[in-house]
């Protein structure tokens, strides 16, 4: 017979709204589809455009980048040029803010935001309202609409899952678990259904072979009944094969800190993190003399309110509002605090959260091999190198996490940068949706104000900052001696596998193209091969010169090829000087200006 959760030695949390959840569960018929909040997955892709992708990774620092023994810096206010930012690039972020509210439907309904760089706040803004809406269609009387504020209180949504990693991390290094332990050596009752060799470590990293969701809320009567469906669940696949974003992981791992530590989720992190890192604003159900600062989420018809002080998420609220997967409130402030910390290498100030290595760990992909080229990367929690909101700020080292409700963090060590972007984008419904986009647009502008793009090749040709577009550079020359060589400046910053730049040739008008190999090179940096004239993934933010053989002679025309797919982009490619060698002679040079008017750019834009 299994055993309940009841009989588990876990402790109890309290603060669940029962009178009102119990009443829904008692009404509800039917539910539909939209009522059902699902996490917040990558959006779904089709297959990569290419399966070998470019090899970045040679050429590496020698130090890791989240090989983190800072000193422990703590947040403060900074001249955005004192930390490395053109003010000017910067100043972009209020209208990508106000562009988003402009659309119809807006993309959110408030939105806070932060940028911070090697420890100094450099930006702060926000627009729009924290409530404005009374349901999905009428909006509140305009006397009663609340604006959204730099320290407004956002549902975090699935970005609690880093308080929880971090939180299961901790009891790591004390030597109470390991992440190799079985799920089922500290909850006996998951083991039902055949999972007895899911591990810890398969869990936070999203390969434990779970289902992405079930409903708690209105197919089980109570906390106990919601948390035996979660441990009893059958799994899809066995662990360690297929990655498929699990809330119901998190679930258990937060289930296992609790009875690890004897304390309610919401007690443990509040004891062990927030409270040592100054984190005043963070918290699980929040109390209500906070409301008027708390940015409000969706009308759901399941309850029949708008969701406004309470956790958005239906199973998260369904357990009491603290749980693994769902239920932080915090401040962009705080959550600039929380990213510091992984900065200094778990320290932030005096307070030490985590060591160092523990960091580094973290933020180390784990899935790979499951996933293949192009595929998702996950850290022991964080999300990795995530295109579709990293964006211009995208490298195999850049995380954390995003949230449902239209949140999102993004640290890059490479530069010590945070970008904290809280929205409401379900108020009043989760239908308007539409956060990526401007995480994006937020994303690159950062990227663009700390000058990753180099210098050296703004001059040149610019193409790839469109999605689902094809840009082509084409040049014709003659080779009369089969000795050609396609010489040019580079910097590519592109979504690996999905946004390609090719280098091709044609001898025969432009009707059958090929592919050239080449080399990528630049100063203190390993070669980068080019075996099928491929170009694809972060490019370690350098700019290369490229050198590509031309096989065969006579009239030839070279061409580079950019594509990029429907659903996101990086910084795109700039394409600087390019030369054509025919047995070392120059036959084209486009430092020279009549040989520069001799390429056609379709799609690619003239630099500055």
């Amino acid at each position: 017979m299994r055993r309940s959760f009841m009989d588990l030695p876990i402790s109890r949390r309290t603060g669940l709204t029962a009178a009102a959840l119990a009443t829904a569960t008692a009404t509800a018929v039917g539910l539909p589809a939209a009522a059902r909040a699902e996490g917040d997955p990558a959006p779904k892709k089709g297959a990569p455009r290419t399966r070998s992708g470019t090899t970045w990774r040679h050429g590496e620092p020698i130090r890791h980048p989240w090989d983190r023994r800072g000193s422990g810096d703590t947040l403060h206010t900074a001249e955005p040029s004192d930390v490395g930012f053109d003010a000017a690039v910067l100043d972009d972020l209020p209208g990508i803010v106000s562009d988003a509210l402009g659309v119809d439907p807006p993309r959110f309904a408030g939105a806070s935001l932060l940028v911070a760089s090697q420890a100094g706040i450099a930006y702060e803004h926000a627009d729009g309202y924290a409530l404005r809406w009374k349901d999905a269609s009428e909006e509140l009387p305009e006397d009663q609409w609340i604006p959204a504020r730099t320290d407004t209180i956002y549902d975090l949504a699935s970005i609690s899952k880093i308080f929880t990693a971090t939180s299961l991390m901790q009891l790591v290094e004390q030597g109470r678990l390991s992440l190799e332990d079985t799920v089922a050596s500290h909850l006996p009752s998951f083991a039902e259904n055949g999972k007895e060799q899911v591990t810890l470590q398969h869990l936070l990293t999203h390969v434990g072979g779970l289902p992405a969701f079930i409903n708690l809320y209105s197919a089980f009567p109570d906390i106990p009944s919601r948390l035996d469906a979660v441990l009893a669940v059958e799994p899809d696949n066995p662990p360690g094969v297929e990655y498929v974003y699990s809330d119901l992981g998190l679930i258990t791992l937060g289930l296992i800190i609790e009875k690890l530590s004897g304390q309610s989720l919401d007690e443990y992190v509040r004891e062990h993190i927030t409270e040592p890192l100054g984190m005043a604003d963070t918290m699980y159900n929040p109390p209500s003399a906070l409301k008027d600062r708390i940015a409000a989420t969706e009308y759901i018809d399941f309850y029949g309110y708008l969701v406004h002080g309470h956790v958005h998420d239906e199973n998260a609220y369904s357990l009491g509002g603290v749980a693994g997967h769902a239920g932080v409130f915090s401040t962009a402030r705080d959550l600039a605090v929380f990213a510091q910390m992984f900065l200094g290498g778990g320290r932030y100030g005096d307070a030490r959260i985590l060591q160092a290595g523990t960091v580094q760990d973290m933020f180390t992909d784990r899935i790979a091999d499951v996933t293949g080229v192009g595929g998702a990367r996950r850290g022991l929690g964080p999300e990795l190198e995530a295109w579709y909101y990293h964006a211009g700020l995208t490298s195999p080292y850049s995380g954390t996490h995003t949230g449902f409700t239209g949140t999102s963090l993004v640290i890059d060590p490479l530069t010590d940068t945070i970008v904290v972007l809280l929205a409401n984008s379900v108020h009043p419904t989760r239908e308007w949706s539409t956060t990526s986009e401007t995480r994006r647009e937020v994303s690159t502008c950062v990227a663009h104000a700390l000058g990753i793009v180099p210098e050296e090749v703004r001059s040149g040709w610019y193409a790839g900052g469109e999605d689902e577009m094809t840009a082509t550079l084409t040049c014709a020359v003659d080779l009369p001696s089969g000795a050609g060589e396609l010489q040019l400046d580079l910097f590519a910053h592109l979504e690996t596998a999905y946004d390609v730049l090719t280098v091709e040739a044609s001898q025969d008008g432009g009707s059958a193209w090929t592919p050239l190999a080449g080399t990528l090179s630049a100063p203190h940096q390993e070669s980068v091969e080019v075996p099928a004239g491929e170009i694809t993934g972060w490019g370690r933010r350098q700019r290369w010169t490229g050198t590509f053989a031309v096989p065969g002679s006579g009239e030839t025309q070279l061409r580079l090829s950019l594509v990029t797919d429907a659903a996101t982009r990086g910084l795109g490619a700039w394409v600087g000087r390019v030369r054509v060698l025919d047995g070392g002679d120059a036959v084209l040079d486009t430092d020279r200006p009549a040989d520069r008017d001799l390429v056609v750019a379709d799609g690619w834009e003239p630099g500055e």
